[in-house]
């Protein structure tokens, strides 16, 4: 050594580098530690809120076709076949429906697979029966069809799910395929490392790769994909530290909900939970053993193995998986042979969601917005549940796009709502004729007078003010001198500008004449108006001018079916709303709609004679055009026109639901439409493509149908010629007189106020 002191020179040297290298390495993972481990904890990944429609319940006695069932089947990605063993699949004969419905995690539990036999009657579910025991069911509950997703994030989409959930195929497979000995190495695996070395300099290119899970992990989770010396190290050495905090479960679990599969759209689809929606339309635990090959396949590049694009290159990768699945043991031979005979299948639409609905998801946003949330929900995902009635807003979007039949309709626009009136569930809601795009969402921000649909609201409120008011009770359709809010003349007309003289409440009503409602209007007084109106949900400002008795108040189309909504729901009010409950995606409830007691705004009495006479304007008034759409089925309904044929309105109610339609411009310049020409034929199309059920008119307590003189508003023999059968309050016998209406009796008006 004493002759050679450059050699100890070196080796001081070499062991000073060692310290400062070593020393550094420390500090480095120390700081790694520090702060990806925190990282990692709470922060792996962003997931989206996912949206689903409302699930559809099937009972005995429900009105539902066969049709219907398999067109909401095929829409949740069913698929049929004459085997339905598997999950997912049905087959009809006859009147019999067989359906293999897929396990779901819904708003209120799991509920597991189950196979049932459905009977038809003709348009009703005659029986659904269990398949394996025979047993009659009382009710059978499909998933509900994912409709949206919010992200405020990223474009990241993923669907979180627990490694308990996931097969243990996929799970030995992808490890089998990608990382052998994940269970045994510390995140970094140096045998792999020189094997895929080895393989590449064999092959003179890369045909192998040396990462572990762990390292795949960190580079999709922090990294960018530059292949340099020091984002390799870098890897390894976050691996390692990632290895040594966290459990081997909770990795794999975290790997599982965060690799990639590809595009949809501009929203990247990351995790197997999703994968598995994106391409079969099924639940990761329903996954076959073709389809567990496929995905693992994909993990290499989900790019060059699209089954899409490249089938042949995607089958022949999967096929090569199933062969390692055989060969290790993984699948006997008959599953094996079974599974690479089978077809290379996939959902053939590109997007998650088949379908945009904008417009109802901008509802959701502002329902959210007053939702308190957790603050990192994004961390755990969020699943909401919402009353979206699919085939309804899918047939509103449509309908509303398609606009009047034969009519011109550029630069017109228009908005639908609607909304089941006892459960408050928005069930579609469309805010603009082009439904793809969101823009003025018209159905909750357009407020536009609503002319003739404040007419129900007056003579309800004229009910209710006076229990001796009722729809067989008389008025006088003549001119009328009044003053406005600046005490200038204002004489109403009428909108054929005629007068009818004597008439009934209910012909005031079905024939929408102006006068009548301006009269008992202004009676009933315009600041009683204002207040049930707001009783009633609206919250926008009102002024109570004699012009509101003529429908001069400005309302948007949602505030209106909130109106009707009460007058449907016998006359209770609450609210409407889109979402009924949210979850985590594992299921955890973070919000349920509040079961709040409705408001009773009119008594039962009031609100069905107002449905009565909102029947006669479909039967025989302005809105009987709606009738040959109908198959015989009682809807009520009232049209609204405003000045100059700007506001084109129909709002109808049949036995489930409240359908509001506006048209109008934008530049608030005339439509050419009234309610009848406009508004009501795009609501007709929905119930030629979704017919009704039938709204009941059975007499309620309270209420007796009676004979009155169809001028004079008394009561008057059932056999007599001008007699009209009405639902009033139980009169006394007597008020009756001789079908003539000889005495003498004085109008509502002038037995209520006098004169």
């Amino acid at each position: 050594m004493k002759n050679k002191p450059w050699l100890r020179y070196l080796l001081v040297t070499a062991l000073k580098l060692a310290v400062v290298v070593s020393t550094a390495l420390v500090f480095y993972l120390m700081y790694l530690d520090a702060s990806l481990s925190r990282v990692f904890a709470s922060e792996r990944y962003q997931a989206p809120a996912l949206v689903y429609a409302s699930e559809t319940s099937i009972y005995p006695g429900k009105r539902l076709t066969k049709q219907q069932l398999i067109r909401q089947l095929e829409r949740l990605s069913y698929q049929r076949s004459t085997n339905t063993e598997e999950t997912g699949y049905y087959s009809h004969a006859g009147s019999t429906l067989m359906v293999h419905r897929r396990p779901f995690e819904f708003a209120d539990g799991p509920q597991m697979s189950r196979r049932v036999e459905i009977r038809f009657d003709g348009n009703t579910v005659q029986s659904i029966r269990d398949w394996s025991s025979s047993a009659a069911l009382r009710e059978l509950r499909l998933e509900p069809q994912l409709v949206g997703r919010i992200n405020p994030l990223d474009n990241e989409d993923r669907l979180l799910i627990g490694l308990e959930l996931v097969p243990n195929l996929l799970i030995e497979t992808l490890l089998l395929v990608e990382d052998r000995n994940f269970y045994h190495h510390s995140g970094v695996s140096p045998w792999s490392v020189m094997r895929a070395l080895v393989a590449n300099i064999k092959a003179g290119r890369t045909v192998q790769g040396g990462s572990t899970l762990t390292q795949q992990l960190v580079k999709n989770l922090y990294l960018t994909r530059e292949q340099t010396l020091w984002r390799k190290f870098h890897e390894a050495m976050m691996a390692l530290v990632i290895d040594y905090r966290f459990d081997k479960n909770t990795i794999l679990e975290t790997y599982l909900n965060e690799v990639y599969f590809g595009q949809d759209g501009r929203h990247a689809i990351h995790g197997i939970g999703l994968a598995s929606q994106y391409y079969f339309g099924r639940q990761v635990q329903e996954l076959t053993a073709s389809q567990v090959a496929l995905l693992i396949a994909m993990v290499k590049g989900p790019s060059y193995y699209d089954p899409r694009r490249y089938p042949e290159r995607a089958k022949s990768r999967r096929d090569t998986i199933l062969r390692l699945m055989y060969e290790n043991d993984l699948l006997a031979k008959s599953n094996y042979i079974a599974a690479v005979e089978t077809p290379l299948v996939v959902r053939e639409s590109r997007r998650l969601v088949e379908e945009g609905y904008p417009h109802y998801i901008d509802r959701i946003r502002r329902e959210l917005g007053k939702i308190v949330l957790p603050p990192d929900w994004h961390e755990v995902g969020l699943k909401i549940y919402t009353a979206m009635d699919v085939e309804l807003q899918s047939t509103a979007q449509k309908a509303l796009a398609a606009g009047v039949p034969g009519k011109d309709m550029e630069g017109i626009q228009g908005a639908m709502v609607i909304s089941d009136y006892r459960q408050g569930g928005i069930r579609a809601l469309v805010g603009s004729t082009v439904p793809s795009a969101l823009g003025f969402n018209r159905a909750l921000m357009a407020l536009r007078p609503i002319g003739s649909l404040i007419k129900p609201v007056i003579y309800a409120s004229a009910m209710t003010v006076s229990d001796k008011m009722h729809l067989g009770s008389r008025v006088v359709d003549e001119p009328v001198s009044l003053e406005d809010e600046h005490g200038k003349p204002w004489q109403p007309e009428n909108y054929d500008k005629e007068y009818l003289g004597e008439m009934l409440i209910y012909e005031a009503l079905v024939k929408s004449r102006n006068i009548p409602a301006v009269r008992i209007g202004l009676r009933v007084g315009t600041k009683t108006l204002v207040n049930y109106l707001k009783a009633m949900g609206v919250t926008t400002p009102i002024n109570s001018y004699p012009s509101l008795t003529l429908g001069a108040v400005e309302l948007s189309p949602l505030a209106v079916n909130r109106i009707f909504a009460t007058i449907a729901n016998d006359g209770k009010y609450q609210p409407l709303r889109a979402i009924t409950s949210i979850t985590t995606h594992s299921g955890e409830t973070v919000y349920k709609a509040s079961d709040t007691k409705p408001e009773p705004v009119y008594s039962t009495a009031v609100s069905y004679m107002t449905r009565y006479g909102m029947a006669g304007v479909v039967s025989q008034g302005t809105a009987s055009a709606l009738q040959d759409v109908l198959d015989g089925a009682t809807v009520a309904a009232k049209t609204g026109t405003t000045n100059d044929y700007k506001d084109s309105w129909f709002v109808s109610v049949d036995g489930d639901n409240v359908v509001t339609t506006w048209l109008g411009r934008d530049d608030n310049q005339p439509t050419g439409f009234t309610g009848s020409s406009g508004a009501l034929q795009v609501t007709r199309e929905v119930y030629r493509q979704a017919p009704p059920r039938p709204m009941s008119l059975r007499p309620v307590d309270g209420v007796t149908l009676q004979s009155f003189h169809r001028l004079k508003g008394v009561r008057i023999p059932a056999d007599c010629q001008q007699a009209v059968s009405l639902p009033a309050p139980p009169l006394s016998l007597e008020d009756d007189i001789n079908c003539n209406a000889e005495i003498e009796q004085k109008s509502w008006l002038e037995r209520l106020f006098g004169g």
